[in-house]
C-alpha cells in the first residue's frame, strides 16, 4: 500500500513510466491487496483511505489511467466520487471493487460503458480481469 507516495511523480527522459491507477478504499487490507493486485499487473497504485484527498488530487492532478472505486465507504457511498471522475475524466475506466451485490449499485454505474463492478466475494480473478480491460480498454468483462 502506498498512502504517502506522490499522485504525481516527475517523469525522467528515457524512463518508462507504469500506467497509474488510483484506488479509493477505506479498509485497509483491501486497499493493501488492491495496490499489490495492480503491481503484480504492472500498475503503479496510489491509495487514497478517504474521499477528501482523492477528490483534491482528481481535480488538480492530470489523473490516473483508472479508478477503482468502494461502493460502501466509513460515512457514504462513492456515488459522488464517481460522478466526479465522470465530470472530469468522462473517458476513464473505472472499476467498482465491492463487498455490495453489484445489483445494489445504481443503474448510473451498472450501465456505464466505462464501468466494470466486482464483488469482492468472487476472488481475486474478476478484479484482475478488469483491470486487464481497464488497461487494455477492450470490450467489458462480463459482469454476473
Amino acid at each position: 500500500m502506498h498512502p504517502g507516495r506522490p499522485v504525481s511523480e516527475p517523469i525522467v527522459a528515457g524512463v518508462r513510466r507504469q500506467p497509474g491507477v488510483w484506488i479509493v478504499e477505506d479498509e485497509p487490507a483491501a486497499a493493501e491487496l488492491a495496490a499489490d493486485l495492480c503491481s503484480s499487473a504492472g500498475l503503479e497504485p496510489t491509495v487514497f483511505s478517504a474521499p477528501d484527498p482523492f477528490l483534491a488530487a482528481l481535480r488538480d492532478q492530470a489523473g490516473p489511467r483508472a479508478v477503482i472505486l468502494d461502493w460502501r465507504l466509513e460515512r457514504e457511498l462513492s456515488a459522488a466520487l464517481f460522478m466526479a471522475t465522470r465530470h472530469r475524466h468522462p473517458r476513464l475506466p473505472v472499476i467498482y471493487w465491492t463487498g455490495s451485490l453489484s445489483t445494489a449499485l445504481p443503474a448510473m454505474i451498472r450501465e456505464d460503458a466505462l464501468t466494470v463492478v466486482v464483488e469482492k466475494g468472487d476472488g481475486a480473478v474478476p478484479f484482475e480481469r478488469a483491470i486487464a480491460w481497464a488497461m487494455d480498454a477492450g470490450p467489458k468483462p462480463v459482469e454476473r
